[in-house]
Protein backbone atom coordinates (compact mmCIF):
# COMPACT_ATOMS: atom_id res chain seq x y z
CA UNK A 1 0.00 0.00 0.00
CA UNK A 2 0.93 3.61 0.52
CA UNK A 3 3.04 4.45 3.57
CA UNK A 4 3.44 7.79 5.31
CA UNK A 5 6.29 8.51 7.74
CA UNK A 6 6.17 11.71 9.80
CA UNK A 7 9.30 12.79 11.65
CA UNK A 8 8.25 14.11 15.06
CA UNK A 9 11.72 14.16 16.61
CA UNK A 10 15.06 13.25 15.05
CA UNK A 11 18.00 11.60 16.79
CA UNK A 12 20.94 13.58 18.16
CA UNK A 13 23.21 11.84 15.66
CA UNK A 14 22.60 9.40 12.81
CA UNK A 15 19.19 8.01 11.94
CA UNK A 16 19.40 8.82 8.25
CA UNK A 17 16.70 7.15 6.17
CA UNK A 18 17.67 4.80 3.36
CA UNK A 19 15.46 3.73 0.47
CA UNK A 20 15.87 1.30 -2.41
CA UNK A 21 13.69 0.93 -5.51
CA UNK A 22 12.74 -2.73 -5.10
CA UNK A 23 11.38 -3.02 -8.66
CA UNK A 24 14.67 -1.79 -10.10
CA UNK A 25 16.62 -4.17 -7.85
CA UNK A 26 14.37 -7.10 -8.84
CA UNK A 27 14.83 -6.35 -12.53
CA UNK A 28 18.60 -6.11 -12.03
CA UNK A 29 18.46 -9.49 -10.29
CA UNK A 30 16.52 -10.91 -13.27
CA UNK A 31 19.27 -9.69 -15.62
CA UNK A 32 22.26 -10.66 -13.44
CA UNK A 33 21.03 -13.86 -11.80
CA UNK A 34 17.96 -15.31 -13.57
CA UNK A 35 17.91 -18.42 -11.36
CA UNK A 36 17.78 -16.34 -8.16
CA UNK A 37 14.98 -14.26 -9.72
CA UNK A 38 13.08 -17.45 -10.64
CA UNK A 39 13.37 -18.78 -7.09
CA UNK A 40 12.23 -15.53 -5.44
CA UNK A 41 9.25 -15.27 -7.82
CA UNK A 42 8.14 -18.86 -7.31
CA UNK A 43 8.69 -19.93 -3.67
CA UNK A 44 6.17 -18.69 -1.11
CA UNK A 45 7.41 -17.92 2.39
CA UNK A 46 5.50 -17.22 5.60
CA UNK A 47 5.26 -13.78 7.18
CA UNK A 48 3.93 -13.29 10.72
CA UNK A 49 3.40 -10.05 12.65
CA UNK A 50 1.75 -10.23 16.06
CA UNK A 51 1.50 -7.57 18.72
CA UNK A 52 -0.42 -4.61 20.07
CA UNK A 53 -0.48 -0.99 19.00
CA UNK A 54 -3.71 0.98 18.94
CA UNK A 55 -5.28 -2.50 18.73
CA UNK A 56 -4.16 -6.12 19.03
CA UNK A 57 -3.07 -7.68 15.74
CA UNK A 58 -2.02 -11.04 14.36
CA UNK A 59 -1.26 -10.85 10.65
CA UNK A 60 -0.18 -13.95 8.74
CA UNK A 61 0.48 -14.34 5.03
CA UNK A 62 2.35 -16.53 2.58
CA UNK A 63 4.03 -14.53 -0.19
CA UNK A 64 6.76 -14.65 -2.75
CA UNK A 65 9.64 -12.24 -2.08
CA UNK A 66 9.14 -10.84 -5.61
CA UNK A 67 5.61 -10.86 -7.06
CA UNK A 68 5.17 -10.66 -10.82
CA UNK A 69 2.02 -10.32 -12.90
CA UNK A 70 0.94 -12.63 -15.74
CA UNK A 71 3.28 -10.73 -18.11
CA UNK A 72 6.28 -11.20 -15.81
CA UNK A 73 6.35 -7.55 -14.69
CA UNK A 74 7.38 -6.95 -11.07
CA UNK A 75 4.35 -5.69 -9.13
CA UNK A 76 5.31 -6.07 -5.46
CA UNK A 77 8.28 -6.74 -3.20
CA UNK A 78 7.64 -8.64 0.06
CA UNK A 79 10.81 -8.16 2.05
CA UNK A 80 10.80 -7.68 5.80
CA UNK A 81 13.24 -9.63 7.95
CA UNK A 82 11.30 -8.70 11.10
CA UNK A 83 8.11 -10.43 9.90
CA UNK A 84 9.48 -13.20 7.64
CA UNK A 85 8.82 -16.33 9.66
CA UNK A 86 11.84 -18.08 11.16
CA UNK A 87 10.49 -21.40 9.87
CA UNK A 88 11.00 -21.79 6.12
CA UNK A 89 8.18 -24.09 5.01
CA UNK A 90 9.66 -25.34 1.71
CA UNK A 91 11.04 -28.73 0.63
CA UNK A 92 14.49 -29.38 2.07
CA UNK A 93 16.19 -29.33 -1.33
CA UNK A 94 14.92 -25.75 -1.86
CA UNK A 95 16.20 -24.25 1.42
CA UNK A 96 19.78 -23.54 0.35
CA UNK A 97 18.80 -22.24 -3.12
CA UNK A 98 16.23 -19.93 -1.47
CA UNK A 99 18.75 -18.42 0.94
CA UNK A 100 21.35 -18.09 -1.84
CA UNK A 101 18.80 -16.28 -4.02
CA UNK A 102 17.74 -14.04 -1.13
CA UNK A 103 21.38 -13.23 -0.38
CA UNK A 104 21.97 -12.27 -4.03
CA UNK A 105 18.91 -9.96 -3.92
CA UNK A 106 19.99 -8.34 -0.63
CA UNK A 107 23.55 -7.81 -1.85
CA UNK A 108 22.20 -6.14 -4.99
CA UNK A 109 19.93 -3.85 -2.93
CA UNK A 110 22.82 -2.93 -0.62
CA UNK A 111 25.06 -1.69 -3.40
CA UNK A 112 25.82 2.01 -2.89
CA UNK A 113 24.37 2.87 -6.31
CA UNK A 114 21.05 1.22 -5.31
CA UNK A 115 20.50 3.26 -2.14
CA UNK A 116 19.25 6.81 -1.65
CA UNK A 117 20.02 8.26 1.78
CA UNK A 118 18.37 11.35 3.29
CA UNK A 119 17.95 12.97 6.69
CA UNK A 120 14.44 13.74 7.93
CA UNK A 121 13.90 16.81 10.08
CA UNK A 122 11.04 17.29 12.55
CA UNK A 123 7.92 18.10 10.56
CA UNK A 124 9.05 16.24 7.43
CA UNK A 125 6.63 13.70 5.96
CA UNK A 126 7.52 11.18 3.28
CA UNK A 127 4.97 9.19 1.29
CA UNK A 128 5.82 6.20 -0.85
CA UNK A 129 4.63 2.99 -2.49
CA UNK A 130 5.38 0.41 0.19
CA UNK A 131 5.07 -2.42 -2.36
CA UNK A 132 7.92 -0.92 -4.39
CA UNK A 133 10.18 1.08 -2.12
CA UNK A 134 12.17 -0.68 0.58
CA UNK A 135 13.07 1.58 3.48
CA UNK A 136 15.20 1.49 6.56
CA UNK A 137 17.46 3.71 8.62
CA UNK A 138 21.03 3.96 9.74
CA UNK A 139 21.99 3.60 13.39
CA UNK A 140 21.44 6.60 15.62
CA UNK A 141 22.17 8.04 19.07
CA UNK A 142 19.45 9.50 21.27
CA UNK A 143 19.70 10.66 24.83
CA UNK A 144 17.15 10.31 27.62
CA UNK A 145 14.25 12.60 26.91
CA UNK A 146 15.47 13.11 23.33
CA UNK A 147 14.35 9.94 21.58
CA UNK A 148 13.97 9.67 17.81
CA UNK A 149 10.25 9.53 17.01
CA UNK A 150 8.66 8.77 13.64
CA UNK A 151 4.94 8.08 13.24
CA UNK A 152 3.74 5.89 10.38
CA UNK A 153 0.43 5.35 8.67
CA UNK A 154 -0.73 3.17 5.79
CA UNK A 155 -3.41 3.25 3.11
CA UNK A 156 -4.42 0.28 0.99
CA UNK A 157 -4.07 0.85 -2.75
CA UNK A 158 -7.80 0.06 -3.13
CA UNK A 159 -8.64 3.13 -1.02
CA UNK A 160 -6.24 5.34 -2.96
CA UNK A 161 -7.48 4.21 -6.38
CA UNK A 162 -11.12 4.57 -5.29
CA UNK A 163 -10.52 8.16 -4.19
CA UNK A 164 -8.66 8.97 -7.42
CA UNK A 165 -11.58 7.66 -9.51
CA UNK A 166 -14.05 9.78 -7.52
CA UNK A 167 -11.87 12.89 -7.88
CA UNK A 168 -11.42 12.26 -11.60
CA UNK A 169 -15.21 12.06 -12.09
CA UNK A 170 -15.66 15.26 -10.06
CA UNK A 171 -13.07 17.09 -12.21
CA UNK A 172 -14.86 15.96 -15.37
CA UNK A 173 -18.17 17.18 -13.88
CA UNK A 174 -19.71 13.71 -13.66
CA UNK A 175 -21.82 12.57 -10.72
Amino acid sequence: GVQFLHCIRQAQAGGESEVVDGFHAANRLRAENPEAFRILTSLRVDFTDTGADYCDFSVQSKNRIIDVDCDGQVVRINYNNATRDSVLDVPLDQVQPFYSALKAFVELMCRPESTVTYHMKPGDVVTFDNWRLLHGRRSYVSGPGDKRHLEGAYLDWDEVMSRLRILERAIRGES
